[in-house]
């Protein structure tokens, strides 16, 4: 049995993606973490567990996709092992979305109501 089977988490770790994965972007939501934060949770269909989401993520994501989580649903990334993620002052690798170019991006600065 490998180390990283032993220790279980409810959330997507480095440990749970063995290759570039292209994942469906679902519904964001705000979990309570175990040490009593509050964070920002994505779900992709093709995967029980949610990925935390930080700052990075948050930005690379409302770049592509726009300031409004409804509209990053159904749009895809390419979730992968970043080994160069530091936490507290030490790499230790982690996860990032990489969005897929081509798709359709909302602006949310366009979407005013117009008057006639």
């Amino acid at each position: 049995m490998k180390v990283n089977q032993m220790i279980e988490s409810k959330y997507l770790r480095k440990e749970d993606i063995d290759a570039d994965t292209t994942v469906t972007l679902g519904e964001v939501t705000r979990e309570s973490m175990p040490n009593g934060d509050q964070r920002f949770v994505l779900h992709f269909p093709e995967y029980e567990k949610g990925l935390v989401m930080n700052t990075t993520t948050i930005r690379v994501l409302a770049d592509a996709f726009g300031g409004d989580t409804d509209h990053w649903k159904g749009q895809k990334a390419v979730l992968y092992v970043d080994p160069n993620v530091s936490f507290k002052g030490q790499v230790v690798g982690g996860l990032r979305l990489r969005p897929i170019k081509g798709q359709p991006v909302v602006d949310d600065d366009l979407n005013d109501a117009i008057n006639f």
